[in-house]
């Protein structure tokens, strides 16, 4: 016999909303929750009738997200191995990860899996919850996801748990022995992916397709890469025919493991400048020093983590767009994306001066799908002007 599950009441006129695939219900739209634990199943319900099923958090402003448009659905672990499985099927058949060994397998709520993210580097997977709900709902579900994964055709050597999104844990091995490095192709690209410890799930894969564009604009061109990571960029701006590279983070491990990947994908460390250190403080030292670039990349952590933090994150998104433009050559290109669902697209182009122009316009790589009704999960935006 089936659980009865607790009701939780919208208060908000949202039918619509859901109906058309916006995931999220905020604090401020639900009545008391009563007696509902964080990760339990409930039905939403409005003054019409059953509205979803929902993954409740009642102690956070993100009190729903929307599992099921369908009340009565079980989600259980059939249900969430067949979403997975209808996830990896689109990423096998995704003609842009050809040639890709790093991919985005389960996006969240974008896959009809809320709260849920996957990555998969070389047949070992990485898995991050977005929070304790989440965690207490898709925990006894991974089995089933994984299953669901494996018969669209990816295969998994290793299942390495991060566990919540932000948290200082060591996590945990489900499956096999991941180990302390995978090395990833992206084209001809090789990169060594921390899986255990790297920033995110290990690399940054929603950037694939804006590296490839920056490999596209880098041929006989001087590039600074700044808040470089383990080089993405970089080396596809080297892969692209760039006369030389300056690479710059604060994190000396990141740029330390920029030389090892040069040698994974064959190219000149001479041609190649790391630098360690503050990248306004690096941009301050270029001014004095006069030295100029013809592609200038800044794609800074995110400035802005909640709605609060926005003014002045776009104050540092201006000071650092400012800062960037000095030393980009007078007929340059200069790159500017932002990873916070906060700023805008708009807000970035009310920071950059009047005569740039506007040459490309992109997002996260397309195994990072959006919803159409939920721009929330639009988070990363990625443009590319000329200067003059």
């Amino acid at each position: 016999m089936a659980t009865r599950r607790a009701s939780w009441r919208v208060t908000k006129p949202l039918r619509d909303r859901v109906a058309a695939g916006h995931p999220w219900i905020y604090d401020r739209a639900l009545g008391p929750p009563g007696d509902v634990r964080a990760g339990e199943i409930v039905t939403l319900v409005d003054e019409r009738g059953p509205l979803a099923a929902a993954l409740a958090d009642p102690a956070s402003p993100l009190r729903a997200r929307v599992l099921d448009r369908d009340p009565t659905a079980a989600c259980d672990d059939r249900w969430a191995g067949g979403r997975a499985e209808l996830a990896a099927a689109r990423r096998v058949r995704d003609p842009l990860l050809v040639g890709c060994t790093g991919w985005r397998v389960i996006h969240g709520e974008a896959d009809a899996l809320p709260g849920l993210v996957i990555d998969v580097y070389a047949g070992c997977a990485v898995v991050v919850f977005d929070g304790p709900a989440a965690s207490a709902f898709w925990r006894p579900r991974l089995p089933a996801v994984l299953s669901g994964i494996e018969r669209a055709g990816i295969e998994l050597a290793h299942v390495w748990l991060r566990g919540e999104r932000g948290a200082r844990a060591d996590g945990e091995a489900m499956r096999g022995n991941p180990p302390a490095e995978v090395v990833i192709a992206e084209d001809e690209a090789r990169f060594g992916v921390d899986v255990r410890h790297g920033q995110k799930t290990g690399f940054f894969l929603d950037q694939r397709d804006n590296r490839r564009t920056i490999r596209r604009h880098a041929a006989s061109a001087s590039v600074l890469n700044l808040f470089c990571y383990t080089g993405g960029f970089s080396l596809h701006a080297a892969l692209g025919g760039a006369t030389r590279v300056t690479s710059v983070d604060l994190a000396a491990p990141a740029i330390a493991a920029i030389e090892k990947n040069l040698a994974l994908s064959q190219l000149p460390a001479d041609a190649h400048e790391r630098i360690v250190g503050d990248c306004f403080d690096v941009l301050a030292r270029a001014q004095r020093e006069r030295r100029r670039w013809d592609l200038v990349i800044v794609d800074p952590p995110s400035f802005a983590p909640n709605e609060r933090s926005k003014p002045a994150a776009l104050k540092a998104y201006q000071r650092l767009t400012d800062a960037a433009l000095e030393v980009v050559e007078p007929q340059g290109r200069f790159a500017l994306a932002s990873c916070s669902s906060h700023v805008t697209e708009s807000d970035l182009l009310g920071i950059v001066p009047g005569e740039l122009r506007l040459r490309h316009v992109a997002g996260a790589a397309s195994d990072h799908p959006v919803l159409p009704a939920f721009p929330e999960g639009r988070y990363l935006k990625f443009l590319l002007f000329d200067r003059g």
